[in-house]
């Protein structure tokens, strides 16, 4: 019995060594290509915001609305704490257009790939950007991409890579419908029976209410 307890402790610390040097092996691959961990500290609360001169209650990061623009480079890491402020809600992130490969719990989607983050709690989203383009990062639970949770990521590609193409200048622009009345009011209509429309989105020439249709 004795000797089979040494050869366990020895295989034991023979996996333990190994993933150590995996680890250090992987780090020091990463470092020599170029790739780096972009980290981010994100808290998602309720801010009052007026984008199209109506005031209203948007869900913003750090204070912000849209979010912060998250820029890398094809091959990095990205690393983002997210810290939820919300005082009733729970919160996930989708990286739309992220493939998560190796890492589906990153993916956002609340019950089926992670668990919402409740009110007060952190959660940090770990993923590696393998592709170039222009993505978009959105609330992915309830209707809180309605209500203003939602921003740009943009992924350059590699060091040691050339853009595809020539271009002069680069503007980024997010578009999104958006309505005055409160996103919660919004769910309760659309989830009804009989379902209600809530209508077109408004604009600052439009009425701040228009009239809802009830559809059976």
């Amino acid at each position: 019995m004795s000797l089979l307890r040494r050869m366990a402790s020895r295989s034991r610390a023979s996996h333990l060594l190994l993933l150590i040097w995996w680890w250090l092996a992987t780090v020091l691959i990463h470092s020599c290509l170029g790739f780096k961990t972009r980290h981010f500290k994100w808290e998602v609360g309720y801010t009052y915001w007026s984008p199209d001169c109506v005031e209203g209650v948007v869900m913003a990061i750090n204070g912000k609305f849209p979010g912060p623009t998250i820029r890398a480079r094809a091959g990095d890491t990205i690393n983002v704490e997210l810290t939820n402020k919300l005082p009733t809600e729970g919160v996930v992130i989708h990286w739309h257009g992220i493939r998560q490969l190796g890492t589906p719990w990153a993916d956002g989607s609340a019950s089926i790939s992670q668990c919402v983050t409740n009110p007060g709690e952190t959660f940090v989203y770990r993923f590696k950007v393998d592709k170039a383009g222009t993505y978009f990062y959105h609330g992915h639970y309830g209707m809180q991409r309605s209500a203003g949770l939602y921003g740009s990521m943009i992924v350059d590609v590699a060091e040691d890579q050339k853009e595809p193409f020539y271009y002069d200048g680069e503007f980024n622009l997010l578009l999104s419908d958006w309505w005055h009345e409160n996103v919660h009011e919004l769910e309760v209509g659309l989830s009804s029976k009989p379902f209600r429309w809530p209508g077109e989105p408004q604009d600052i020439e439009g009425p701040t209410k228009k009239p809802q249709q009830t559809l059976a």
